[in-house]
């Protein structure tokens, strides 16, 4: 407990009182409010919170919001026969996709963390498959214990991750990485600062002076480490620039880049005064990630937040899913299997593949040949193909550089077509020499 010292002026007694009352219910409000499920749950609902009120929801963005522990969702995919026989497929896919009238989800944001373990990489692989099916790519996060670390304040350290990737222990993760499916999966990382610390230089309370920390010489919040601060998902902030590009541009392709739509602003801003005495910043993404941590990372399947040193703001630079691209002899195919497995391209490709389906259902009984159905499908896609776009914003709203419909009968399945659309975006800094190829079948 704590002491109050009585002076003779009794309006200061009592304001020291009422001090030492405020250090006393501080220090058993820090006690529930840095508890490890406590602030899991305040980053849960503050990063789902940022991505609602920034997002301008509305006819043609939705956020819809669904309850599943991680364990409790790969329960379900166990107990049932296949995949498409789960709750979740039913209703993703069944509901929406193959549902005449259904609105197909573009989107499926996850706030769970993984690692290598294979349950984790099960959990991924039914994710894949659900997401592949649906053309709505699942993004959620990598956790430290992915590259069997405690922390990623350790990437400070400088040494290399890349070489652990090959050992026995990573089987299942490699073995993912190999699937078609795990490019419709991403994990991003780090974490990011989902608020300041409360105090009188931080977030302010109205019923009482609560300072959740420690400060330092000039009052500023503390924090002995990173445990002491409330972290969310860096998938939500992902999210956010998806549903920020799709408002701008009709597309959610313009997410990566510090100059078409990567870039992650308003960051909680912390600085405190060293033992030394200099103005330190506490970095708003756990860790700052150097170029040549980024580039590695990236070439692992991951997707990292890039903080700007000094700076409130960080950078999706690199746009890539989980997918290992597949190595050709031949030098182009190499380059467009990697540039297939970049997360904008599948984005753009699934968006087109929902209307290629839900257009060619509604032409099916009306007497039309599938040379009709495919002219008509062509002239839907014309309008967002240019060849001669230049610029990032004019490229954001039509982001084909050339698109061929291919509609052809399946075999076997008189009224029943496969829509085949040859898909050539433009991509920033980097150049596809040839389409790539995505299928839908009307009906599915």
């Amino acid at each position: 407990g704590g002491t109050v010292v009585w002076d003779k002026n009794l309006t200061k007694t009592i304001e020291n009182a009422i001090a030492e009352i405020d250090k006393q219910m501080s220090r058993q409000l820090s006690e529930i409010m840095q508890q490890d499920d406590f602030q899991r749950l305040e980053g849960s609902w503050r990063g789902l919170g940022k991505l609602v009120r920034e997002s301008e929801t509305g006819q043609s963005l939705k956020i819809k919001l669904v309850d599943f522990q991680k364990d409790e969702l790969l329960e379900q995919f166990e107990d049932a026969p296949a995949v498409d026989r789960s709750p979740l497929f039913d209703a993703l896919y069944q509901k929406e996709f193959g549902t005449a009238g259904g609105e197909p989800y573009g989107l499926l944001l996850g706030d769970f963390n993984f690692s290598h373990k294979d349950e984790d990489v099960s959990l991924l692989r039914y994710m894949g498959e659900t997401a592949a099916a649906s053309h709505a790519p699942f993004i959620a996060a990598a956790n430290p214990e992915m590259f069997e670390i405690d922390s990623y304040t350790t990437f400070d350290e400088g040494k290399p991750v890349a070489a652990g990737f090959d050992s026995p222990t990573y089987a299942a993760w490699n073995a993912f990485r190999e699937s078609d499916d795990a490019r419709y999966v991403s994990l991003t990382l780090p974490q990011t600062l989902a608020r300041l610390p409360y105090g009188d230089k931080g977030l302010s309370t109205d019923s009482f002076t609560y300072e959740e920390l420690g400060t330092d010489a000039e009052g500023n919040p503390l924090p002995k480490d990173n445990s002491q601060l409330v972290w969310s998902n860096a998938a939500f902030e992902l999210g956010l620039k998806m549903s920020q590009s799709h408002t701008a541009f009709g597309w959610c392709t313009a997410i990566r880049g510090l100059e078409n739509g990567g870039k992650v602003e308003n960051l909680p801003n912390l600085t405190y005064l060293s033992d030394a005495g200099d103005i330190q910043q506490q970095c708003p993404t756990e860790v700052n990630l150097t170029d040549e941590r980024e580039k590695e990372l990236s070439d692992l399947g991951f997707l990292p937040l890039v903080h700007y040193k000094n700076t409130n703001f960080g950078v999706f630079i690199g746009g890539q899913t989980t997918q290992k691209p597949k190595v050709f002899v031949d030098p182009d195919a190499t380059s467009n299997a990697a540039i297939s497995a970049r997360l904008p391209y599948i984005m753009a490709s699934s968006r087109i593949a929902h209307y290629l389906k839900v257009m060619g259902r509604d032409m099916l009984g009306s007497n039309l040949e599938a040379s009709d159905i495919q002219k008509d499908l062509q002239t839907w896609i014309d309008q967002y193909t240019n060849s001669g776009a230049v610029g990032n914003a004019e490229r954001s709203k039509t982001p084909l550089c050339e698109s061929r419909i291919q509609v052809v009968e399946q075999p076997g399945r008189p009224g029943s077509y496969s829509a085949v659309a040859h898909l050539r975006p433009w991509l920033q800094l980097e150049e596809l020499t040839t389409s790539v190829r995505m299928v839908t079948k009307i009906p599915g």
